[in-house]
């Protein structure tokens, strides 16, 4: 189980990023290196590589399918960071590997896999033919670009990460750098395996040292994860913040927009498709804060000065002061103006601006999701009712 969870993370994270990747170049990167790492760790697992060399009829071919998407995977992962590294850092020069480096330890491995005789599966490649000069070379060139790699997105990792103002984006970076250099331990104890191995030497049992590399491998892939998914645990809250306003100004749009179906660019959802459609957000709370305002200066036209006297009348009767008795009355003369538009009562062209608002769109959202707790109160449907009973008394008489 313990095996299985990387590689499902791993899957999971890429399946999370496919999305972005595909709409924007600039996110491939990231996400081959995600996709690469989980087919690597899958491979890994010897449930899925035995069934995999026996299902294509060649042994250890999971291995050398594990060790090119670790290369492809180091190779995305030191892509990302130096584009990062150029884009943010103004006046930061880095540099990487060129494509021609890993495309060559990538070809040079599968000819000394094919070339060296496997006649049983073995659990780990590098350590069972390690007395095999072509499989010690073999490891000796994917080890090497490994740590060479690693070693160059560590430094990158490093330098921008520290830069001033960078946030969550230069924490996100120092903690995939301290993925990077626990990487390059991976390497470095990998290198080192195989070497000894290759001169007859053990001086730690098999179980002890893939225990060793499992432990910094796994410790590199949950640094090197948190990190390059930090940066978006901004925009998810900032994402979460709006959802919420949304969800809370829908309410008092509804009931204003149906009193004023012209000032609506798209046709109302229900509740229930709101919440389950959570795309766009940004947007749609943008568009909500301007329907409201535009729906509220209709309604203002049936807000007549006497309206406006009641209801600050009304919420003088009940304690309110300040700031929240001016919110509160807005909520009862935009509920006054509403019956009387629904009456189809005269209009008294006295359109006037909003008691509430902001100058920014967090502070006019704020300013609105009080005036929506104020419209749903018990003091502005005890306004409502008492505007009905004085218009029934007044149809009877």
């Amino acid at each position: 189980m313990i095996d299985i969870l990387p590689a499902v993370l791993l899957w999971l994270v890429t399946a999370w990023r496919t999305p972005a990747a595909w709409r924007k170049p600039s996110k491939r990167a990231l996400w081959s290196a995600f996709l690469a790492l989980a087919v690597a760790i899958t491979l890994r697992l010897p449930p899925i590589a035995a069934p995999v060399d026996t299902a294509l009829g060649v042994n250890n071919l999971s291995s050398l399918g594990k060790h090119l998407s670790g290369i492809v995977a180091a190779h995305s992962v030191l892509t990302f960071v130096h584009n990062m590294a150029e884009e943010k850092a103004t006046g930061l020069k880095s540099s990487r590997l060129h494509i021609v480096v890993p495309t060559a330890a990538a070809a040079i491995i599968t000819v000394l896999f094919f070339a060296t005789p496997q006649p049983h599966e073995a659990v780990d490649l590098l350590t069972e033919y390690a007395t095999d000069w072509r499989i010690a070379a073999y490891g000796g060139v994917w080890t090497a670009y490994l740590g060479a790699a690693l070693f160059s997105a560590s430094r990158l990792c490093w330098r921008w990460g520290r830069q001033p103002g960078t946030g969550l984006l230069g924490r996100g970076l120092r903690l995939t750098g301290i993925g990077t250099t626990i990487g390059i331990a991976y390497a470095v104890h990998r290198v080192a395996a195989v070497a000894l191995s290759f001169l007859g030497q053990s001086p730690l049992p098999a179980s002890t040292s893939e225990a060793i590399s499992s432990l910094l491998l796994f410790g590199a892939l949950l640094f090197i994860m948190t990190g390059s998914t930090l940066p978006a645990a901004g925009r998810l809250l900032r994402w979460s913040r709006e959802y919420r306003d949304l969800l809370q100004l829908y309410a008092l749009w509804l009931s204003l927009t149906e009193d004023v179906p012209s000032v609506r660019l798209d046709p109302p959802r229900r509740r229930t498709s709101e919440i389950l459609h959570p795309r766009h957000v940004h947007d749609r709370l943008y568009r909500r804060t301007i329907e409201i305002r535009d729906a509220v200066l209709t309604l203002s036209d049936h807000a007549s000065g006497s309206l406006r006297d009641k209801a600050r009348a009304h919420v003088a009767a009940s304690g309110l002061i300040g700031a929240q008795a001016d919110i509160a009355s807005e909520a009862c003369w935009i509920v006054g103006a509403q019956q009387a538009r629904q009456h189809n009562e005269p209009s008294s062209g006295e359109a006037l601006p909003p008691a509430s608002g902001g100058r920014d769109l967090p502070s006019e959202i704020h300013a609105l999701k009080q005036l929506a707790r104020a419209y749903d109160s018990d003091l502005t449907r005890a306004f409502a009712t008492k505007l009905d009973h004085a218009r029934t008394l007044e149809t009877t008489q």
